[in-house]
């Protein structure tokens, strides 16, 4: 079986012209294009911030390292891959058997048109065996 091409192009017409079913595709593609660019960058600062939690928890337990220690190193690395979290969105339990932390917040992403708020939960808990 052989497939045969249109005799006529989709977006172009007969005298060379583009379409305005043309223009409409390439101009979604690049808003697909910028809003990828602008949100991605997000979502991986956000997978960094969650790794770094991740695996410094156990760490802090077995260094017994103080809460507010614990809440001022999530802000710093944070504040490093420039996502916005406060202080009020880091809750840190920490005692000698267990450290727990919890980062909650939201990432405003501007797309010129449309702000849209991502929201981030991560969290890890750590215990001791003994």
């Amino acid at each position: 079986m052989i497939c045969r091409l249109p005799e006529k192009a989709m977006w172009v017409t007969q005298s060379g012209k583009v379409t305005f079913k043309a223009i409409l595709y390439l101009a979604f593609l690049g808003a697909v294009a910028f809003a990828g660019l602008k949100i991605i960058p997000v979502y991986v600062n956000n997978y960094q911030l969650k790794d770094y939690v991740q695996t410094q928890t156990p760490y802090w337990l077995t260094q017994r390292v103080p809460a507010e220690t614990i809440r001022k190193n999530i802000l710093s690395k944070a504040q490093e891959l420039d996502l916005p979290v406060e202080e009020g969105d880091v809750t840190v339990e920490s005692d000698q058997n267990r450290v727990a932390v919890s980062v909650d917040y939201h990432a405003p992403v501007d797309l010129k048109v449309y702000t849209v708020q991502l929201h981030f939960t991560d969290s890890s808990e750590n215990r001791s065996i003994i």
